[in-house]
């Protein structure tokens, strides 16, 4: 029988609050625990640094302009479209019940399609925000309002500019009871159908937890466990405009994370912290349950975040953004015949698909623009891509484009309206000085620009780089 699978994903996860990445006050030993006996990817990058576009890419192994759903599309109808896979788009879960895998979904339903895909057939449990709120509200609990923890950014959908609300870093209480909180619901949900899964045929949990996506309103001891006292910032908070295109200022992340202090950014990285402990107690819920059932052996987990967050680096808030803490993710696996220990050879989340399929024994699609990870897992092989390729093309709406390589030391980052960017990883990695115009640099610079020009046709980009 092939192996389980349990994918867990958080939302909004920085490289530096997981404990195998970074020396960090964030405690996270469920996570820590899973590095120890897991391949430990150092440069795994989001295909885009956005919510729905990322899981898309994710659950197709396609790049977001190729499988369509480029953008969020929260708060426009008119846009919307661009949210959602292309009809003849067909995901892991779908291939994965069809080979015979009981298949379960817990947490974040931010993947859109018609038919929906807790529609079609493939999931035995499907729970989302949707199911919590009725649960919360049999409960006699009110959820409080977030305009507290909201930040009103005008914002440019198609041809008209409207007020809309996002997350903003200013961190809160949350009053429900800790095991009525939405992550601790998700976990507690996913480890019932790892329980109950059957004994006579693999399953497939996809766990997918909220936090730390913003805002950072969660209960205690989490919403007090750090204090800001113990938070030291990385050079580039609040960093410098130099070199960076003006466009970030007058999108959401350069809109939100403007005139801040540091001691805001202080009690915003203590309470964001305190969101990484929680769901790290919540993966661990779900761990217990897998080691309960005496599959751990027998399971193929993978753990990775959709995307990163700024958090006030380079003044920025949210994602959205190609910079290495929105763009660079960790990703960890294990499982069966997996060999513990660093990779540092890039990947890329169009990657995770064809290695679920491999382990189980299940044909890749020749659609698929991902490489399964396999052999670099079991140790035959070092790495199966020389770059690795992002993109963000607007939130609430087509509005704003970049395309981003990373290969060898660098990245290179084209803005479509505005200044392009180009960064030496190994000497700056933090993205400080912005080398495109460098003299020196210029067949770096022109390489890159080849490759990403070269990617973007074979993966027919509706955009051309210019």
């Amino acid at each position: 029988m092939p192996p389980n699978i349990l994918w867990i994903m958080t939302d909004q996860h920085r490289l530096d609050c997981v404990g195998a990445y970074a020396e960090t006050p964030v405690r996270t030993p469920h996570l820590d625990r899973l590095a120890s006996r897991s391949v430990v990817f150092d440069r795994h990058y989001t295909t885009c640094p956005l919510c729905v576009p990322a899981r898309s890419s994710l659950h197709t192994g396609r790049y977001t302009h190729s499988c369509g759903a480029i953008i969020n599309g929260f708060g426009s109808t008119r846009f919307r479209k661009d949210s959602v896979l292309k009809p003849d788009e067909v995901t892991l879960p779908e291939l994965l019940a069809q080979a015979g895998y009981h298949v379960g979904h817990t947490g974040v339903d931010h993947v859109r399609a018609e038919p929906p895909l807790r529609q079609r057939g493939c999931f035995s449990t499907y729970l989302s925000k949707a199911e919590h709120t009725r649960y919360a509200e049999e409960r006699g609990l009110c959820f409080p309002s977030m305009r507290p923890h909201q930040h009103e950014c005008p914002t440019r959908v198609g041809d008209e500019t409207r007020s809309m609300f996002y997350s903003s870093p200013v961190p809160g209480v949350h009053p429900f009871p800790l095991e009525d909180f939405l992550d601790v619901f998700y976990a507690r949900k996913a480890a019932e159908f790892v329980a109950q899964a059957p004994q006579d045929q693999p399953f497939a949990c996809l766990c997918f937890l909220w936090l730390p996506h913003p805002p950072f309103v969660i209960p205690e001891p989490y919403a007090s466990m750090y204090s800001p006292e113990e938070v030291t910032f990385p050079p580039n908070l609040p960093g410098t405009q130099e070199g960076k295109p003006r466009m970030h200022l007058r999108h959401l992340p350069g809109q939100v994370g403007a005139g801040r202090s540091l001691d805001e950014w202080r009690a915003s990285w203590a309470a964001y912290w305190g969101c990484v402990t929680l769901v790290d107690e919540c993966i661990g819920k779900v761990f217990a349950a897998l080691e309960a059932r005496g599959d751990a052996d027998n399971t193929l987990i993978a753990f990775h975040p959709d995307h990163g967050e700024m958090l006030g680096v380079h003044s920025y808030f949210q994602k959205m953004v190609c910079y290495e803490e929105s763009a660079h993710v960790p990703l960890m696996i294990s499982g069966p015949g997996i060999t513990p220990g660093r990779r540092s050879c890039l990947t890329s989340h169009v990657d995770l698909l064809p290695t679920f399929l491999d382990y189980a024994g299940i044909p890749v699609p020749s659609r698929v623009q991902g490489h399964s990870l396999r052999g670099v897992l079991e140790g035959s092989a070092t790495g199966v891509r020389e770059a690795a390729f992002s993109e963000y093309n607007g939130n609430a709406a087509p509005d704003l484009y970049q395309r981003c390589v990373v290969s060898g030391d660098h990245k290179y980052i084209w803005n479509a309206e505005d200044i392009d960017e180009l960064y030496d990883l190994c000497e700056d990695p933090y993205e400080m000085r912005n080398m495109a115009g460098d003299s020196a640099k210029q067949p770096v610079r022109q390489e890159l620009r080849e490759r990403l020009s070269e990617w973007m046709r074979e993966t027919e980009d509706f955009l051309e780089l210019t």
